[in-house]
């Protein structure tokens, strides 16, 4: 009985594309990898700008007092770097407003609204470059009641 076994041309086609379907994964991978930290980030940047905006409307004004208190460690200005926050709020601006009561009437309210912006550095893969990225939250805080 005659066997035949497999050529050399064979073996080395076979193994040329075996090492294709690897690389191919590996680079899958690897953009996977990369992806999800950029997701971290972003999402990282979020509740941080949240938790922000939160203790902006309960009369923490103060940036490096509000920066203080995050769990993050973020700065009210200079340069994120790669995974750091800087957390910067606008002047306030007076705006005017007429709330609509329950059980029936208008209100006029006096508020203040204040742009919260984040910015945060992500790595670009394989340059050793940092990507600055920036979200802006527009908060709206009553001040006062104006009317009776």
């Amino acid at each position: 009985m005659k066997t035949r076994g497999y050529s050399l041309v064979e073996v080395v086609v076979a193994a040329a594309i075996a090492a294709i379907g690897v690389a191919a994964g590996a680079a899958i991978v690897n953009t996977l990898v990369v992806q999800e930290e950029l997701n971290a980030s972003s999402v990282r940047a979020a509740n941080l700008q949240e938790q922000a905006v939160a203790l902006y409307r309960l009369g923490i004004t103060n940036t490096q007092d509000i920066c203080n208190l995050l769990p993050e460690p973020c700065a009210p200005s200079g340069n994120p770097g790669s995974g750091g926050f800087v957390l910067t709020f606008s002047a306030p601006a007076a705006a005017n407003f007429t709330a609509t009561l329950t059980g029936g009437g208008q209100v006029p309210v006096a508020c203040e609204t204040v742009a919260c912006t984040v910015v945060y550095g992500n790595p670009i893969a394989g340059s050793g470059q940092v990507a600055y990225l920036t979200n802006n939250v527009t908060i709206v805080r009553p001040t006062i009641r104006v009317g009776p």
